[in-house]
This record gives structure tokens, sequence and C-alpha cells, in this order.
């Protein structure tokens, strides 16, 4: 296995990449669609940012930061997923019904833990790094698989909207298919498969 050696830069530079994309994949849906579960296998996507916010949080900051204070105490148990060692968790097929907080609290929270987060990386010295770097990593995969959960979970949100709303952009136009026929070919004999 090859350990990655990580400046504090490198470290940021990455932390900034990932998680600035999940902001980017979010960027396109409205705070609304954002608080969807269209089924209880489905998350809202303003779970996904905040429960990958919570990662870091928990698995880097609470353990690091100097005077640490969770960003909010109740986003310990809406947010944790599946870490039951690390105590309660809101039940995954009703996350639809927390409203509050909203998309746009769970920007400022992403935000808190951020800035909270580069201060940490700031200030550690190359041993201490090193020692937190796979945490952080691992954050770093985490956040990229809820990256892609977050466009398959609101693929299927949107899919059972009777506006058939599109992700992102403009809706294709409606094609018309070909009139059935017969297709001229050159004829012979053709070889299929493999020997």
């Amino acid at each position: 296995m090859t350990v990655t050696q990580w400046t504090a830069d490198a470290l940021l530079t990455r932390y900034d990449e990932v998680r600035g994309h999940t902001e980017r994949l979010a960027a396109p849906l409205s705070p609304e669609d954002q608080t969807v579960q269209s089924m209880p296998d489905v998350s809202p996507t303003k779970w996904h940012r905040a429960h990958v916010t919570w990662f870091f949080e928990t698995f880097v900051l609470a353990d690091n930061e100097a005077g640490f204070a969770p960003y909010q105490d109740q986003y310990w148990f809406l947010f944790n997923s599946y870490y039951e060692a690390v105590g309660p968790r809101y039940n995954r097929a009703e996350r639809g019904v927390i409203s509050r907080p909203g998309a746009h609290d769970v920007g400022r929270y992403r935000g808190n833990v951020d800035e909270r987060f580069r201060t940490l990386v700031d200030g550690l010295d190359q041993g201490s790094l090193d020692k937190l770097a796979g945490t952080i990593e691992l954050g770093f995969h985490h956040e990229q698989q809820h990256q892609e959960l977050l466009l398959m979970d609101i693929k299927h949100v949107l899919s059972l909207n009777p506006l058939q709303p599109v992700y992102a952009g403009a809706p294709a136009e409606r094609s018309e298919p070909d009139g059935l026929g017969w297709v001229d070919v050159e004829g012979g004999l053709v070889e299929i498969g493999h020997r």
C-alpha cells in the first residue's frame, strides 16, 4: 500500500477541491429540492452535505482542535449515519422530515467546519499532520462517495416530480424516432464471435 506524504498546503487544496465539488453538485437545486426524501433508501441533498461535514467535525476536529465544541449539539444526532459507536443517530427513513436546519443553515455549518479545519491543518507540525492525514484522506473518499449518492438520490427525487424537472441545464428537445422500415445493407457472410 502506498502512503501519500501530504503537506498542509496540498491537503488544504485537496480538501477545497472535494468540498467545493459537493457544493457545485448541490448548486442547481433549490432548498426545497434539497429537503425531499422520495423513499427510505434516498437521502435528501442537504443531509448528504451535512453528513460529510459531520464526518470532518467528528473524526478530525473533535480530537484535534483545541477547545473543541461541536457547531451544534443536535447535528451530531441528525447527521450521524451508521457510526453507532459514535452515538445515536436519526432514523434514515425519516430524513426527509428534517425541515430544519434548512439548506442555507447546512451551508453555514459547512462553512464553519471548513474554516476550523483550515485553521487546524495550518497549525499542525509535520508529525501531527502525518498522523491525521490518513483520516482526512478517508474523509475525502467518504465525501466523494456521498457525491455519487447525492446524484443518484436527486435523480430519483426529480423523477417523481410530475413537472419532470431536470437536474441542471435545460431539458433536451423532444425527438421523434425514425419511421419503421427496412434498411438495405450489403449482404454476405459475416462471422460473429471469436474462436
